[in-house]
């Protein structure tokens, strides 16, 4: 299966938008961001990430399943005051 993820600018990640696709074999969370971490050299915690699967938000904590095409946005965690 493969999912199509968009990483958004983010310290320690990379300094663009980028736009890659991810052959995951079980199609879980945690296995694409362990694809990830070794494609990309991710140096910064999950904790300060936000994620968007499918437009809707996502709990890192808790590990996500994913189908065939389904898209997983990663950007900066955002505050609001």
């Amino acid at each position: 299966m493969k999912v199509h993820i968009k990483i958004f600018p983010i310290v320690g990640i990379c300094d663009q938008s980028q736009k890659l696709e991810l052959p995951l074999e079980e199609g879980n969370l945690s296995e694409a961001l362990a694809l990830l971490e070794g494609r990309l050299g991710m140096n910064c915690k999950i904790e300060t990430l936000m994620f968007l699967h499918n437009g809707r938000a996502l709990d890192c904590r808790k590990d996500a399943v994913f189908q065939d095409g389904d898209q997983l946005w990663l950007m900066p965690l955002l505050s609001g005051g």
